[in-house]
């Protein structure tokens, strides 16, 4: 009996990209506001920087903003949840996480997060 071993060469390759997700990012106006600060100070959530630097460079296809505040009670004074700016007062009573995500239109999304802080008058 003889054995005839075949050597078999196996090959597959990759024809779709999965995609790399979006890079998002905040820049907060002022970064503190007064302790008891009672929705007097405007602080401006500017998300604008947010990119897909990888799968976008140009920056031409457009993300989706979404907002959430936590840990403090808050007024949106211009703009949306969704937007990718706005304006919001907060009671002061304690510091408030501030998170942004943004979604490409392939569904991939990424998150940063800030806190705002409270200065003691």
């Amino acid at each position: 009996m003889r054995l005839l071993l075949v050597p078999v060469v196996l090959a597959w390759a990759c024809t779709n990209e999965v995609g790399h997700a979006p890079v998002a990012r905040i820049d907060i106006t002022p970064r503190a506001i007064p302790e008891h600060d009672d929705f007097q100070t405007d602080v401006l959530l500017d998300g604008t920087g947010s990119a897909d630097p990888i799968d976008d460079p140009d920056g031409g296809l457009p993300l989706t903003y979404t907002w959430e505040i936590g840990g403090d009670e808050a007024r949106i004074q211009q703009g949306t949840a969704t937007s990718s700016r706005l304006t919001v007062r907060f009671l002061g009573a304690r510091p408030a996480t501030i998170r942004l995500t943004v979604t490409d239109q392939t569904g991939l999304s990424g998150t940063a997060r800030v806190q705002l802080q409270l200065t003691i008058m």
